[in-house]
């Protein structure tokens, strides 16, 4: 979120409009591997499918090197704070909703605000009590 922020505020134009001095970054070189797939007789080359195993170890270096460049610039922003008090102020408040009946159940999901997921929540009925079926936060 933050970086469509910092996105919309660089402006859409052909150039990119400076708001703030931070040196230019320098990406990791991603290696490339000869694969090909033949579709009906077209041959289509995919020499980024090894980032597909994302359980692999070279994988998980790749990414942690990417993640470390993208935080080496986040940080240099010096709004970040600000926009990010901004989202939670717009985000923060609570949702209900995907309402499904499925037997003698009612199942239904709520988040009280800044959740990462919502919680699935599960009532025999329109009047039973509230369980908590599934909270893919804990």
């Amino acid at each position: 979120m933050v970086l469509a922020a910092v996105m919309l505020l660089t402006g859409c134009s052909g150039k990119t409009k400076q708001v703030y001095d931070i040196p230019e970054l320098t990406y990791p070189v991603t290696a490339k591997v000869e694969v090909t797939d033949n579709y009906f007789g077209t041959t289509v080359a995919d020499p980024y499918r090894w980032l597909e195993n994302d359980t692999a170890a070279d994988v998980a270096a790749w990414v942690k090197i990417q993640n470390e460049l993208t935080d080496s610039f986040l940080k240099q922003i010096p709004f970040r704070e600000k926009i990010k008090s901004r989202l939670e102020e717009i985000y923060n408040y609570p949702r209900v909703g995907g309402l499904v009946k499925a037997g003698e159940y009612v199942f239904y999901n709520k988040n009280n605000g800044l959740q990462n997921q919502s919680v699935i929540y599960r009532r025999k009925g329109t009047d039973g009590p509230e369980e908590i079926f599934m909270d893919p936060n804990s």
